[in-house]
């Protein structure tokens, strides 16, 4: 039988994902009138980051496979047992903003009725966002400081430093800033070479190629980075989980991303179903990279002290700088009407 497949965007408070990054902590940025206050911001563990999560304007995927399951499935069994949705051996671009339904096929599709318990989707490992975000005071990019700052094309990394205990090369910021005016908001897109490992007393290791701990965090779903469409890919953290040189040592041959959940209600397809929708979470899932920290831009600071988001740098004119933006938490639904 034919269904319509559409994607949409939902606001549900669904599992969080800790994907790539210790910021599973920071709050939600503090919005008021659109503006992110710099008075209600609070400061990281290590003492000069003012991180927080936020909704970009839109988000880019590149989409492989989806499937629904009437069973748990396994990279080893999830094409023999699930029933294939859709398929796009080169990938499609899908694009994703909280306003907008946007249809991943142009025509109908067919699928096996029955009640299914599970959905996986395989996207490409890299996820782009843009954005546009103001200030109630000056920030600085990777150009220069003002109260709008944008995503700019360049690569969204962890860190910008090019080495251990030496200055960090600002130029390649993922945020640019400036006046409302000035603001040209494109592209930037994040690669997930490991998953961030929530449970290093089970497994030391910092970044892993997939996340069985994550039900810790009450997700109950799966996450895996592979390498082809059968195959984990291979992740070393580096000796050490602090090398700069390379993305905090991050190695990878991951080139996909595999998302498994579990239906919250056991989905029903049968002669009376009229469409089926996949949605991602988009709210509050990206996070902001708000830093005073002093190593960026060698003695032009981004704030005036090292630590403190209250005094402006003599140098910029800024409180912080923003350096990046990426999503550390990725999660998806199906629902069927």
């Amino acid at each position: 039988m034919k269904k319509l497949l559409k994607l949409f965007v939902f606001n549900l408070a669904v599992g969080f994902f800790g994907v790539n990054s210790a910021s599973a902590d920071n709050g939600t940025c503090p919005i008021i009138n659109g503006v992110i206050d710099f008075s209600e911001l609070v400061v990281n563990d290590n003492g000069f980051d003012y991180n927080c999560n936020y909704t970009p304007d839109s988000m880019k995927i590149r989409l492989f496979k989806i499937s629904l399951c009437n069973q748990l499935p396994t990279l080893d069994n999830y094409g023999t047992i699930c029933e294939q949705l859709v398929d796009f051996s080169g990938g499609k671009d899908i694009i994703i903003t909280a306003d907008d339904i946007t249809p991943i096929l142009d025509g109908s599709v067919t699928l096996k009725e029955g009640v299914y318990s599970h959905a996986i989707i395989i996207i490409e490992n890299r996820v782009a966002s843009k954005f546009t975000q103001t200030f109630n005071k000056p920030v600085q990019g990777n150009n220069g400081a003002g109260t709008t700052c944008w995503s700019n094309g360049n690569d969204a990394k962890i860190s910008y430093e090019i080495a251990a205990n030496a200055g960090g090369d600002y130029t390649k910021f993922s945020a640019s800033c400036g006046t409302l005016e000035q603001s040209d908001p494109r592209w930037s897109a994040y690669t997930y070479k490991g998953l961030w490992n929530p449970r290093r007393d089970v497994n030391p290791a910092y970044f892993i190629n997939s996340t069985p701990y994550l039900t810790i965090l009450g997700s109950g779903k799966d996450l895996h980075l592979l390498k082809d469409f059968s195959t984990l890919a291979t992740v070393n953290s580096g000796a050490s989980d602090r090398n700069l040189d390379d993305e905090n040592g991050i190695t990878s041959n991951a080139k996909f991303m595999m998302g498994v959940s579990e239906f919250s209600t056991p989905q029903d397809i049968n002669s009376n179903t009229q469409k089926v929708d996949l949605g991602f979470k988009l709210v509050d899932t990206f996070f902001q990279k708000i830093t005073t920290n002093n190593n960026y831009y060698g003695n032009q600071r981004c704030s005036g002290n090292h630590g403190d988001i209250n005094t402006v740098s003599t140098s910029t004119g800024s409180y912080a700088c923003l350096s990046t933006s990426y999503a550390t938490s990725f999660d998806f639904k199906f629902s069927v009407e």
